[in-house]
């Protein structure tokens, strides 16, 4: 016995020296990426210093060096980041690995923290390493977030290994509690339900500048919600709550019950009940329909009613699509549409060329009109100039081989992993033209829509920002026709443009 003694107490100064050997590796090689670019130090971290990091047998020495290349990681992620943000779409080729570098670094890290929790988990372990299980699901989870967002702010869908990843830490946390009841997992669980609500509302219906304020309130609203594994003895959810079933075993963040087929099982499933949010959604709305703030939520009101539908899968297709392959030109940027509607945008067709506009301030790229409802396309880039699409902006859209030139909002965006970008584009008005207004010294040019069939088919306009206001009376010639209206509500504003509607005098 004290032979195996002397051997297990001479063995711990070697697996001391070996754990401080490979300390000082992986701090040598952070070192070697000082004075990189951001590109650079990305791959420099994910490609030798997280593995060397990973082989440390010490997780609490693991755990630090991994600190420290977490705080490393931070000089150069937030400048990829911001090259996403700021690109066009689709993505430029340069962006393209800017944008996988940043998220091979993120995968790497959040797998490297998820291994130590999960390896302690396996271990049975949990009582001698509580604190560093919370530290590091915190830390995996708040990347893999990230890591989510930066795939949202492309348009482009989380992957499925980064959602399975996230179900299972969160698994891993409930584990923790069951052992150890004493442990406070209320803020791990805020941040799972957090990254579901965030994922519930769409992101691909936002504008980018939207998106950190989507977020700051998607962790508002985690505190009211409430998630519950289903087991035999789980009560059963009304069919019209807004509750949504997450399956751990699935890449996604689960689905509204209210839209699945009847008879889905859901045993071992978790249920997100929603309900308290909605209430809350419901009573802010009506607050701040009197003015009143409620300072329990600071949510823009231009995102209360996307929280209010999605929370309560009220977003349902109107009309069922039709399917057909044409293609458009479609013309992006409200000055841009504009210059477009003035030039004669004629078909392509022999007969019209006579009456083709040589003058060109427009950028035209050609779109397959892939879906086609009563009031708005789906289409998808085929080739030609990029431009900064976004959700809110204007493009101008004109079917090949016709004359008729649709002004459409884009409502949502979808680029596919191969890199085509997708458009969710709302139809406005089946009649649009250009008009001049006199305003402060110069002429300002507005597109005035005739006919509004979502608001009663009142007309509407969109003019630059600040050139327009509510209550303001308009009057302008139009065809030989003379008009006068008055500007009604702003129906809603993004970069570069305001939409109201009109009450005619």
């Amino acid at each position: 016995m004290n032979a195996a003694f002397r051997l297990f107490r001479d063995f711990l100064p070697f697996r001391q020296q070996m754990a401080e050997k490979e300390s000082a590796d992986a701090r040598e090689l952070l070192d070697t990426v000082a004075g990189l670019s951001a590109s650079e130090v990305a791959a420099q971290l994910t490609s030798h210093v997280i593995p060397t990091i990973v082989e440390q047998r010490n997780l609490t020495m693991r755990f630090k060096l991994l600190e420290d290349t977490r705080q490393e990681a931070e000089t150069a992620l937030p400048v990829l980041e911001r090259q996403v943000d700021s690109s066009v779409l689709p993505l430029p080729r340069t962006v393209k690995s800017s944008a996988l570098a940043a998220d091979n670094l993120l995968k790497a890290l959040a797998a490297a923290y998820f291994d130590i929790a999960k390896t302690i988990d396996k271990s049975g372990r949990q009582n001698t390493y509580v604190h560093l299980m919370q530290r590091t699901i915190n830390r995996a989870m708040l990347l893999i977030t990230r890591r989510q967002v930066l795939a949202y702010s492309s348009y482009t869908s989380p992957s499925s290994t980064s959602w399975l990843m996230l179900h299972e830490l969160y698994q891993i946390t409930r584990d923790l509690r069951a052992a150890h009841p004493e442990t406070n997992i209320t803020p791990l669980e805020q941040q799972y339900l957090s990254a579901l609500l965030f994922a519930y509302i769409d992101p691909s219906k936002l504008q980018r500048h939207e998106l950190t304020v989507a977020i700051f309130c998607t962790q508002q609203l985690a505190v009211h919600a409430a998630i519950v594994k289903v087991t035999a003895e789980t009560p059963t959810c009304k069919a019209s709550a807004p509750c949504f079933l997450v399956r751990p075993e699935e890449g996604s963040p689960g689905a509204p019950l209210l839209r699945l087929p009847k008879g889905t099982p859901t045993l071992g499933g978790f249920i997100v009940d929603c309900t308290v949010i909605l209430e809350a959604l419901n009573k802010a709305t009506e607050q701040a329909e009197y003015g009143n703030i409620d300072p329990e939520f600071d949510i823009p009101p231009s995102l209360l009613q996307t929280f209010q539908q999605a929370i309560g899968s009220q977003s349902i297709r109107r009309y069922s699509r039709m399917r057909f392959s044409p293609r458009a030109h479609v013309v992006c940027g409200f000055s841009e549409v504009i210059s477009f509607l003035e030039g004669n945008p004629v078909s392509r067709r022999v007969a019209d060329l006579a009456g083709r506009s040589d003058q060109r301030n427009f950028s035209r790229s050609e779109w397959s009109l892939i879906d086609q409802s009563p009031d708005g396309f789906l289409v998808r880039f085929l080739q030609g100039d990029q431009c900064q699409f976004g959700v809110g902006n204007i493009i101008a859209l004109q079917p090949r081989e016709a004359r008729d030139v649709h002004v459409c909002l884009v409502r949502r965006i979808a680029v596919s992993k191969d890199g085509k970008v997708e458009l969710g584009v709302q139809a406005l008005s089946p009649k649009v033209s250009v008009i001049k207004l006199p305003g402060h010294g110069e002429i300002r040019r507005v597109i005035y829509l005739h006919s509004l069939p979502a608001f009663s088919n009142r007309p509407g306009i969109i003019a630059y920002p600040g050139h327009l206001s509510s209550g303001h009376k308009i009057k302008f010639e139009l065809l030989g026709s003379s008009y006068r209206l008055q500007v009604g509500r702003r129906v809603e504003a993004s970069d570069g443009l305001e939409f109201f509607a009109l009450v005619p005098l």
